[in-house]
């Protein structure tokens, strides 16, 4: 996302989360990238003027997966493996549900505190994806031959 950010004109600074809110308010950002969660639960509408909120559109994502070593799952009995796979099938199933309606509340939440709240439309989606082909997608398909194919899949979907 630093590459893209950069490309758009974007002095890029890398902070966690939780420290958003004092960058924002001291004027040392005047805007930033992470989940609805966190814009929510860090008190960001206090010190935000607009949201443009991940309902329906999006060009990033907070991936959060739940990891395993494939060397432990494989020590695994067939039954447990199983079981795992089911939950992990399960969780994926309410943790989208849940991050939908996280893009919600915090619409919601912005609306309220008087933000002015927008969503991506189709065509602001493409001019990310331009700038984000010509960038991060170029720098991530030289990286190996697996990381190219990966990536032709990703300029496959629609």
């Amino acid at each position: 996302m630093d590459l893209v950010l950069k490309a758009a004109g974007a002095a890029v600074v890398s902070l966690p989360s939780n420290e958003i809110y004092a960058a924002m308010q001291t004027g040392a950002m005047d805007a930033a990238l992470t989940s609805s969660t966190s814009l929510i639960s860090f008190r960001l509408e206090e010190v935000s003027k607009a949201l443009t909120t991940g309902r329906g559109k999006a060009y990033w994502f907070m991936f959060e997966p739940l990891l395993m070593s494939k060397s432990v799952f494989d020590g695994l009995t067939k039954e447990q493996q199983a079981a795992i796979s089911a939950v992990g099938e399960e969780m994926e199933k309410f943790a989208t549900e849940q991050a939908k309606a996280d893009d919600q509340t915090v619409a919601d939440v912005y609306t309220k505190a008087g933000a002015k709240v927008v969503d991506l439309s189709d065509a602001v989606v493409e001019k990310w994806r331009t700038i984000s082909r010509d960038t991060a997608w170029k720098d991530f398909a030289a990286r190996n031959e697996s990381c190219a194919k990966l990536i032709k899949l990703a300029e496959d979907v629609k």
